[in-house]
């Protein structure tokens, strides 16, 4: 009987590691969702010729469309923690969270 009881608790150990992975895609797979949206409302709003810090306003315009339901108070500082995320990140984390060498470019 303990040797079943043994395997049940190394299966368990398992299937919770399992499911820390998948946590963990899914987290990832999200935050790689909304730097596509924010790096597409960079381009749209480069293409269109505006000036000033093209990141930061790409993150308020996603922030404030996707997050609306909110109030303006709330996406407002979802989008401050972004920014400053952002900001933060290194080559590495632009390279695997959004596919390319850095922030864009103005």
């Amino acid at each position: 009987m303990g040797s079943i009881d043994g395997r049940l608790s190394r299966l368990e150990g398992r299937l919770s590691g399992i499911d820390a992975e998948t946590e963990a895609d899914e987290k990832l797979r999200r935050e790689r969702a909304i730097v596509r949206m924010i790096l597409d409302e960079f381009a749209r709003l480069k293409a269109s010729g505006q000036m000033g810090d093209l990141l930061e306003r790409a993150v308020h315009n996603v922030t404030a469309a996707q997050y609306a339901d909110l109030g303006k108070e709330n996406y407002g500082y979802i989008a401050e923690g972004w920014i400053e995320t952002l900001r933060e990140w290194t080559r590495l984390d632009w390279m695997v969270k959004a596919g390319r060498n850095g922030p864009p470019d103005a």
